[in-house]
């Protein structure tokens, strides 16, 4: 009994282990070659239950080298971005995912890959189509990296089956270049193409691209034109037959050329309409007396077929019973006669509505900063989506955290921007459509925030980081004011230290009487002064000494008896002033010493006396207490005093 138990246990492991496991083996690429990007790890579950967890484990291949093993723990989310540096890239690993719900475990096949060349493409964007005859050109740009890869391509006619062939492209030199392709088609055949594509060093295909309808080459319209005049104005009526459906397949677009005025008009082509309100056709159908109905099932969810069905009596729900379900077809009511047939209703209808079967497609996270970052998709293809688009449903999470954030979008958008995200965080967004009958499968990326710089990192964390925070500002102000009392203190050493010496204007050398002065008061005096004339001085262009009388009148100061004898003694000297002559310009005083000045009666000496004939320069005199100045010989050759 104790052997069939163990045999029961080992089968029961075995099982366990991967032979029941809903979990599919894990897919880990990284979108360019760049060695620094990091990887993406995804898988799927056929029963997904919301308390499942999940652990990826990773070892060295070799049983013998041991030396690498690692875990990621991804939660209840069925994807996990893994950062370069916590792997290894060189060697041949084992990947494995792990499963547990409560008690119950599994695990999900091996796989062994090499890391560095496990890189997975976006799916090409095709731009450019050009048709002429057999000849086909198509055109998309490079993959971001700007390197040359391994490409798919595929084509078919309408309701034919598909013909594949590959090719390779270079490396390019320059950012932004464009990769190319021309195929050879049968020339009256509408056709469909598809390409997808591959790093050269990895295994992993991208998805395959948007489909591509490519129509035959389209003819030179006749036109035919009328014109009407009318007060002044010209009406001209421009009329071209329709392009076979041949050539208008995926839509015509009309360029119009005037050559006076040159002009240029767009038509752009007609497009099928998204929605339509579901009550505006059933009225209709009853009032008019001459209509007909049109319908036809949309080609790949967009194109309209070169067949299409007519009615002039069913009304729509009469031909909502032959439609198929969850399949888009589009009817036109037409209104009168052939020639005044006008069209009243264009509209989408489906007979029966369902839910999306796939998930938005190509699901990337752009412009991630540290609190934002924008989400963007390509929508769901029109024969996916199995009803009428209502909103896209966005769902965002942050690692370690159980509450979600919920976002509807409408289904015109193709992206979304994810505001007030925390610094420094993981968040895991998953996005699906849903029409009236409910939501579609999701697809789910994983995505990082940047940290905030260091000293902003410490505001935002609270508790201890506002006390850091605090410590670093008072830190600042006391070395603020250091500084400023530190360059206050110098200046004012500096002033003392180093003051600054005023030039003198009259040096004490200058004057060598001036400390024997007897300073004592002084008396003004008023003198008649009387000017006579020489004509043997004049001649020479000098004046004599004149004669001059002096008497006391006004502003006299009272002396001592005992110096009044020596002052009419320096009286009777001083009756003739003597002309003095020069051509050097005397200095007047410095009203800083004009104290002293005032009391020094001697003339300053000239240096050659020989010059003494030139009077044109003023001589500055002083006189008791009076400043006189010598302002030489008038036009007669008297000598002037003021």
């Amino acid at each position: 009994m104790k052997t069939v138990g163990l045999l029961v246990l080992v089968v029961a492991v075995f099982v366990d282990k991967g032979a029941t496991c809903s979990v599919s083996s894990p897919q880990c690429y990284k979108n360019t070659t760049k060695p620094d990007d990091d990887f993406l790890c995804e898988w799927g579950d056929r029963d997904h239950s919301p308390e499942a967890i999940y652990t990826i484990f990773m070892q060295s291949s070799s049983v013998n080298d041991s030396s690498y093993a690692n875990q990621f723990t991804a939660g209840k989310q069925l994807s996990k971005v893994l950062a370069v540096e916590d792997l290894i890239t060189t060697r041949l690993l084992d990947i494995w995912v792990h499963r547990q719900v409560f008690n119950v475990t599994c695990t999900s096949p091996t796989i062994s890959v090499f890391l560095s060349n496990s890189v997975k493409y976006s799916s090409p964007a095709i731009r450019k189509k050009i048709r002429s005859g057999e000849k086909l050109i198509l055109s998309w740009p490079r993959v971001n990296d700007n390197k040359g890869a391994i490409y798919e391509i595929r084509w078919k006619k309408i309701n034919d089956s598909w013909q594949n062939k590959t090719f390779k492209t270079e490396d390019g030199k320059n950012n932004g270049n464009w990769d190319s392709y021309t195929l050879q088609l049968q020339e009256h055949a509408v056709y469909q193409v598809q390409i997808r594509r591959k790093a050269k060093q990895s295994l992993l295909w991208s998805d395959w691209s948007q489909t591509a309808d490519i129509p035959i080459e389209i003819q030179q319209p006749v036109v035919h034109l009328r014109e009407k005049k009318d007060t002044g104005k010209r009406e001209i009526t421009l009329k071209w037959n329709k392009p076979p459906p041949e050539a208008s397949f995926g839509g015509v677009s009309y360029e119009l050329t005037e050559a006076r005025p040159l002009k240029e008009i767009i038509i752009p082509p007609v497009e099928h309409l998204k929605y339509c309100h579901s009550n505006s056709h059933t009225d209709s159908l009853r009032k008019p007396k001459h209509y007909c109905l049109e319908w036809y099932k949309l080609v790949d969810g967009e194109t309209r077929p070169a067949k299409v069905n007519t009615s002039r009596s069913n009304t729509l729900e009469d031909i909502k019973k032959g439609m198929e379900k969850f399949v888009r077809y589009y009817y036109f009511l037409h209104t009168g006669r052939k020639k005044q047939r006008r069209t009243k209703i264009a509209c989408p209808v489906y007979s029966t509505e369902g839910a999306p079967t796939s998930q938005p497609k190509n699901v990337t996270v752009l412009n991630i900063t540290c609190d934002s970052a924008v989400l963007w998709w390509q929508s769901i293809p029109m024969q996916e989506q199995h009803g009428f688009m209502l909103h896209y449903l966005i769902w965002i999470s942050k690692e370690g955290h159980t509450d979600t954030g919920y976002y509807q979008v409408p289904p015109n958008k193709t992206s979304f921007l994810l505001r007030n995200l925390d610094a420094g965080s993981s968040y895991t967004i998953s996005i699906a459509g849903r029409t009236t009958v409910g939501a579609g499968p999701n697809s789910t990326r994983a995505f990082f925030t940047c940290n905030y710089p260091s000293l902003v990192n410490i505001v935002k964390q609270g508790g201890n980081g506002l006390k850091m925070a605090k410590i670093v500002l008072i830190v600042c102000s006391v070395v603020f004011l250091f500084s400023v009392a530190l360059s206050v203190a110098i200046r004012r050493l500096r002033s003392k230290l180093l003051p600054i010496i005023p030039n003198p204007v009259i040096s004490a050398a200058t004057m060598p009487h001036m400390d024997n002065q007897n300073l004592k008061t002084v008396t003004e005096e008023v003198d008649d002064v009387i000017l006579l004339r020489r004509d043997d001085l004049v001649k020479h262009g000098c004046s004599p000494k004149q004669k001059h009388s002096t008497s006391l009148k006004d502003y006299e100061v009272s002396v001592d008896e005992d110096e009044e004898d020596e002052d009419k003694e320096d009286d009777e000297e001083t009756h003739f002033t003597g002309l003095i002559c020069s051509d050097k310009p005397s200095s007047f005083p410095n009203p800083n010493y004009k104290g002293q000045l005032l009391q020094f009666p001697e003339f300053l000496e000239l240096t050659d006396k020989g010059q003494m004939e030139n009077c044109e320069v003023s001589i500055t005199s002083y006189k008791n207490g009076l400043f006189f100045e010598n302002r030489g010989l008038d036009n007669e050759g008297i000598s002037v005093q003021s």
